[in-house]
């Protein structure tokens, strides 16, 4: 076995270890190795690298202790004085502690540089994952000598994760339990999703028992109330997986907040399945409760979001197809702004604007729709005005219910969201009398 001989220089570098972890290359208490094919010192915060073979690449602190999912971007401030246009960067876990190129990320870097140079990686990779044990910066393989210098390496919060198929541009908010957080026509930077606080974004929302009393001061006495995005204090829900297959299906995972509560996380797990393809957004939620608290109660029948949608009340105008005529709304605005739509036959409702054009929910499961506007309309994305959607349908959850769903999202012309509705409602009702319809169990293994 060939013998690979570390050459380790000590370098002192700036690593704050608990919020933001980075590395400016000046004083501090942790340090980088020389690992392979390189020489290199430290001067007035600058790592200058002398590369003097094949394969360089320098190595990370061991025990690195960074969790995957917290911190899904690094940063890297560099000047790249060398012919070589590619960089990898490589890494292991805690659970895999194996270098190998299925851990790792290619990345494109200017050649011959004479400024400094940020490139900022997001760490799709299904292998970046747990807990991150040590990372390794690699400068090329066709190259032996030439120059480098690092002025920054840091790890930043993953916070949005995006698909965008060239029609469509869809955003999630990792940072808040991957609701969907930015809706686009692809090209087009304008997002219809209202992001104002954690009770707007388009996302899972549930409520069981009986109203009782509560630590806020506004909303005094509420039932037992999940919200994926966080609490209205502010408090985010706590991520605990995602996964992003291709450039159309994402997955995410996490423990939401009491919408009422100051940070305190729900007993329950919320999962969301998005596969995008052409202008439809199909949307699969479940939620497996956990509960052991006394203060709700069992049994109790409470309308269930399926799901919360807020969008920009630029979108002003709201329709139903009810007996196959499509049918403007009056929308009901504050200080009552959610009213409920019945008989809606068709299962859809949509917001557009004054050219026709926006969004259509699509719940097969449900006849019942709330939808309104609060504020005025005319208002964006980051603005408390906001219109809601919510398909709506009525369930009791008990502290062991396991409770799943598909939604799906239109958007386009009116006439383009009816019609695709209308292809979707025609292609369920004729596969398996609708087998992706609601289920619901009231006792699960823990």
């Amino acid at each position: 076995m060939k013998k690979i001989i570390f050459l380790t220089l000590i370098l002192s570098i700036n690593f704050t270890v608990f919020s933001q972890p980075v590395w400016t290359f000046d004083s501090g208490i942790k340090v980088w190795k020389l690992a392979h094919s390189v020489r290199g010192s430290r001067s007035s915060g600058v790592f200058n690298i002398k590369i003097t073979g094949g394969n360089p690449y320098i190595l990370s602190p061991k025990n690195l202790g960074i969790d995957a999912i917290d911190k899904g971007k690094i940063k890297i401030r560099m000047q790249n004085l060398t012919t070589s246009n590619q960089c990898r960067l490589s890494w292991i876990t805690t659970a895999d502690q194996k270098w190998n190129m299925t851990k790792s990320v290619l990345f494109t870097v200017n050649t011959n540089d004479t400024a400094q140079t940020d490139y900022t990686l997001t760490m799709h990779s299904a292998l970046w994952t747990g807990t991150i044990k040590q990372i390794r910066l690699g400068f090329g393989n066709n190259i032996v000598s030439g120059n480098v210098k690092i002025y920054q390496i840091e790890f930043l919060p993953f916070e949005f994760i995006g698909i965008d198929n060239g029609t469509i541009h869809l955003r999630f908010d990792l940072s808040r339990g991957g609701a969907i957080a930015y809706i686009s026509k692809s090209g087009v930077d304008r997002n219809i999703v209202n992001v104002y606080d954690e009770g707007r974004y388009i996302q899972q929302a549930y409520y069981a028992g009986k109203d009782t009393t509560t630590q806020s001061t506004v909303w005094k006495s509420w039932a037992w109330n999940p919200i994926q995005a966080g609490d209205t204090y502010g408090n985010r829900a706590q991520m605990l997986d995602y996964s992003l297959s291709g450039d159309t299906l994402l997955y995410t995972k996490c423990i939401p907040k009491l919408w009422v509560m100051n940070n305190k996380p729900a007993e329950a797990i919320m999962e969301q399945t998005t596969v995008l393809k052409n202008n439809v957004i199909k949307v699969t939620n479940k939620i497996t409760c956990k509960r052991t608290d006394t203060i709700y109660g069992e049994g109790i029948p409470r309308n269930q979001e399926q799901p919360a949608v807020y969008l920009i009340s630029a979108l002003k105008n709201l329709y139903l197809c009810s007996n196959d005529t499509l049918r403007k709304q009056t929308v009901s605005k504050s200080p009552d702004p959610w009213g409920e739509y019945y008989n809606n036959l068709k299962n859809w409702m949509a917001f557009v604007d004054d050219n026709q054009w926006g969004l259509g929910v699509y719940n097969p499961n449900c006849t019942t729709f709330g939808a309104g506007l609060s504020g005025q309309f005319g208002c964006e994305a980051h603005d408390a005005s906001t219109c809601y959607i919510a398909p709506i349908k009525q369930e009791a959850f008990n502290k062991n219910t396991v409770y799943e769903y598909t939604y799906y999202l239109v958007i386009g012309d009116l006439n383009k969201i009816r019609s695709d509705i209308d292809s979707i409602h025609l292609v369920l009702q004729t596969t398996a009398n609708l087998r992706f319809a609601t289920h619901i169990t009231n006792k699960i293994p823990l």
